[in-house]
């Protein structure tokens, strides 16, 4: 059964494909309002101002789109909203806030409102798509929607009979959307065939899967396959299904899922590959030329190398696979890499790859930027000569602009690369000071200092400016530039390693020509924030109950206590019986945090030191060519790194029975480097398959921001107990199993489902600035936590600054999110701050024990006197009644019973 997906929950798209096929296709009506749209009047509109008029200046497809379509009806903009809407319901390689943007876009142009009842076909599980359409449908969707008003035109023309037979004939339809013009090159064709006919067409909607699939099961060459026509194919894999189903004696089989998945795509490379030729390389690096590379598809470690230009190999594949056939070839597919298929490939071609740190552009000749700088050097050593003239005046399509200064030679000489529209004087470009005083040379991300840029460069760039740079070394404050912003440093005192040079300065260039470009529409997506605590609260309870991970009553408040405390301070620790709910909890909120950014670590009784987290250096592996050790990265590091890199998205380390060591041994450097804010973590990168030391960048970085850190607790015998210095800096969970949750219908948790992007950003975005929260009931919980701190003073477990305002920072966040009233912010304050830090005899433990029983059920201004405390023992340890703060009583009774029975008590029981 084709319509199988896996984990993937194909209903509502097949819902939404049955509801626009009943109401669009074999009616002329609408699928996103009560109005008669899909009819052969608008669909001619469009036909007539898209179609026939192609628009191939430059431009996005949207903007584009829009302006083609300006001259028609409203009728038929609502028709091309909703023909992107239905383009969009397979695939999964767009994001459904983007796919929704597109449509209301759209829409909005027609001047006419959107009706509610249109929601449920634009939420997301409808536009979250069933698979991958690969890079070739996301370039050409001006194509796709050109094939979907030819597909509506001619199924519109067909007699009424006619259409309701072919709507209902699975095959039929087959040979007759086979027919249509560029019938058989277009995705959306086999996207149509799985939408109407789900049970008979497979969700392959690539020509290079297709062909892979086939070459796979039935051992025939490309050259007969070629020759077959798409519905052809569409029968043969129905027959291979057949074939599959009755072998595993199951239904429940999908291309993209094991046990398939690996079985055919061995054959996916080959395949794609096969008609390559020197020729196709050659378009691809015209088109490389003419358009450039997009941020997604720039090289880490290698370059193809033409006329001493430099390409991303993968990239310079995947478009001459598309220039050879038709298709580009999807990069997620195939791997690059020294003895990768793609790289001897290209060799074999005839392209010569290199290491982004070799310099030889194929001629053994001296690099350009190496001739550059040994002429630059001398000269500005020299300080005599102003001329400029015999500088190349081009570097990577960059214009290259020397100065040694105007009518007296410079302190500072530069070499700067611009590109179009951007000037030293106003603009951002990357550029080479001498500090010759210093002989010091800087790569940095070049600001203009006379007038503020229009451009900016990424935050990620912007953390160490000149003048930060100067003052850490002790030079005191440079000449001039002290905006600009650091990205390696060289003594030229020193020999200068000119490879190391050069690679900085490539990276440095390929963010610049990323940054220029602007932004695509995905791109737009991953900058946009919504800061609404509650709906990103309210998203991620309802997606751990759709995972089905459900704390019953409390649910809610839990989801609520468990973000707010995220938000508050990025480490929390989660204590409590096996199988309550600890682990199940950080890992749906990693998972609905986005996918990539969760990473479960099991710690080890070995982790007894910081190398567990941080690693360390490989003696026993080779150093690089420019001396720079090897590393061994341990799986949480390289996640760390990863948050790094991303600093727009949030994180999640969960280290798993985190006190199965001694969490101080591992943790210290953790701890540290996330209270001070100091570089603490090694700044490496992946450079031929081994983790090395940056080329020419600082040797350590700071801990991400944008990471947070949750670990889960289990107590006995072979445990560990925690210190205070590292209780104080997390909010501890306890999780305990009511009688009442104990239901028979339980199931097995599954993946939670990535909440909305721009909520999760906005998340990140609350954790940086904080809340809004109004300052009187902040006062008052001030108030409330001054009165519980004059008591603890009395016993020695009183609390510091840290510990104070992180729990009005959790108190704002609270109020935010909307909890009730300041006395549930302050139980839960009692309960994850001040608690798991009591632990001792009953001699220490018991008048404090009481005096927070009182504090709980009365919250008094001043609490009573030991003497008097002592004598409630009994009253106090018996009373179920109400209490102003419940869950912290409920924890403080259940400590004062065990002092009473053990003589001893701790938060974990």
């Amino acid at each position: 059964m084709s319509r199988f997906c896996g984990d993937v929950d194909a209903e509502p798209v097949l819902s939404a494909a049955a509801h626009w096929k009943k109401s669009c296709l074999l009616s002329d009506g609408s699928a996103l309002s009560g109005q008669a749209l899909w009819t052969p009047a608008c669909i001619e509109e469009i036909d007539k101002y898209f179609v026939q008029r192609p628009d191939e200046g430059a431009g996005n497809f949207q903007d584009k789109l829009e302006q083609q379509l300006a001259p028609v009806s409203p009728e038929a903009k609502m028709l091309a909203a909703e023909m992107m809407w239905a383009m969009y319901l397979c695939p999964s390689s767009l994001t459904a806030s983007h796919k929704r943007e597109t449509v209301q876009t759209l829409w909005a142009r027609s001047g006419k409102p959107l009706p509610s009842s249109s929601e449920q076909w634009l939420s997301d599980a409808v536009l979250s798509g069933v698979g991958s359409a690969g890079p070739g449908f996301n370039q050409n969707q001006w194509r796709e929607l050109a094939f979907c008003v030819a597909f509506a035109s001619r199924l519109k023309a067909e007699p009424e009979q006619r259409r309701q037979a072919l709507l209902n004939d699975p095959w039929k339809f087959d040979e007759w959307i086979t027919q249509l013009p560029d019938g058989k090159a277009r995705q959306l064709r086999h996207m149509v065939l799985y939408l109407l006919f789900p049970d008979e067409f497979e969700r392959i909607f690539g020509k290079t899967d297709r062909r892979a699939v086939l070459r796979h099961y039935t051992g025939r060459p490309n050259r007969e396959i070629d020759k077959l026509s798409p519905d052809a194919i569409d029968r043969e894999l129905q027959n291979i299904r057949t074939r599959l189903e009755q072998q595993h004696g199951t239904t429940q089989l999908d291309y993209y899922i094991q046990p398939l998945r690996d079985e055919w795509r061995v054959d996916t490379f080959s395949a794609a590959t096969e008609e390559v030729t020197p020729a196709n390389v050659l378009a691809a690096l015209e088109e490389i030329d003419r358009d450039g590379v997009p941020a997604s598809a720039a090289s880490m470690a290698y370059d193809l190398v033409y006329k001493a230009k430099r390409y991303p190999p993968k990239y310079v594949l995947s478009l001459a696979v598309k220039h050879a056939t038709g298709e580009p070839l999807d990069r997620e597919q195939f791997s690059g890499g020294e003895k990768s298929p793609a790289f001897r490939l290209l060799r074999r071609l005839g392209f010569n790859i290199l290491l982004k740190d070799d310099t030889a552009a194929g001629d053994g000749g001296e690099s350009p930027i190496a001739a550059l700088m040994d002429g630059f050097l001398a000269q500005a050593r020299e300080g005599t000569d102003l001329s400029t003239q015999g500088y190349p005046g081009e570097y990577r399509g960059l214009q290259v602009k020397v100065s040694f200064g105007k009518g007296n030679f410079a302190r500072i000489p530069w070499i700067a690369f611009l590109a179009e529209g951007q000037t030293v004087p106003l603009g951002i470009y990357p550029v080479l000071l001498y500090y010759k005083a210093q002989e010091q040379l800087l790569l940095c991300y070049g600001v203009s200092e006379e007038n503020r840029p229009k451009a900016a460069w990424e935050e990620s760039h912007m953390n160490r400016t000149v003048e930060q740079w100067f003052r850490e070394r002790g030079l005191g404050r440079p000449d001039r530039y002290g905006s600009s912003y650091v990205a390696a440093a060289w003594d030229t005192s020193k020999h200068l390693p000119l490879p190391e040079l050069e690679a900085a300065l490539d990276g440095v260039i390929d963010e610049y020509h990323r940054t220029l470009k602007g932004t695509s529409p995905d791109d737009a997506e991953k900058l946009a924030v919504k800061v609404d605590i509650q709906a990103a609260i309210n998203s991620f309870s309802a997606a751990l109950r759709a995972a089905r991970v459900d704390f019953g009553t409390r649910h809610n408040e839990l989801a609520a206590a468990f973000v707010c405390s995220l938000l508050a301070k990025p480490f929390v620790i989660l204590t409590g019986l096996s199988g309550s709910g600890k682990t199940q909890i950080a890992v749906r909120f990693g998972e609905w945090l986005g996918e990539g950014r969760l990473h479960v670590a099991a710690v080890r009784p070995d982790w007894t030191g910081s190398e567990a987290l941080f690693g360390y250096e490989d003696a026993l592996r080779p150093k690089s060519a420019d001396g720079r050790a090897a590393w061994v990265v341990p799986a949480p590091l390289a996640f760390i790194l990863r948050a790094y890199e991303d600093p727009d998205h949030p994180y999640l380390l969960v280290l798993d029975e985190m006190n199965l060591a001694h969490v101080e041994r591992y943790f210290a450097d953790v701890l540290s480097g996330m209270e001070s804010g100091l570089d603490c973590l090694p700044n490496l990168e992946l450079d031929a398959g081994t983790w090395r030391m940056k080329k020419g960048l600082e040797t350590s970085i700071p801990f991400p921001p944008n990471l947070y850190i949750v670990g889960t607790v289990n107590v006995d015998e072979t445990t560990y107990m925690f210190s205070p210095k590292v209780l104080d800096r997390a909010n501890t969970f306890e999780f305990r199993v009511s009688t009442q949750d104990l239901v028979a219908q339980r199931h097995k948790p599954t993946n939670a489902q990535p909440g909305e992007m721009e909520l999760v950003r906005g998340l990140l975005e609350l954790s940086r600035s904080g809340s809004d929260a109004p300052e009187e009931p902040l006062n008052a919980l001030a108030a409330r936590l001054r009165t519980l701190h004059a008591f603890l003073s009395r016993h020695h477990f009183e609390f510091g600054h840290r510990v104070f305002q992180e729990a009005l920072r959790f108190g704002g966040f609270g109020l935010a999110a909307g909890f009730p009233d300041v006395n549930s912010i302050l139980d839960r304050i009692v309960m994850q701050k001040v608690l798991p830090r009591l632990h001792g005899s009953r001699r220490r433990l018991e008048l404090p024990l009481l005096g927070l029983a009182r504090f709980c059920t009365q919250l008094p201004e001043v609490i009573e006197s030991d003497k008097e405390l002592s004598s409630m023992l009994e009253a106090l340890t018996g009373s179920n009644g109400p209490a102003q703060l419940p869950i912290s009583y409920d924890k403080v009774r259940r400590m004062l019973y065990a002092l009473q029975v053990n003589q001893f008590a701790s938060y974990t029981e």
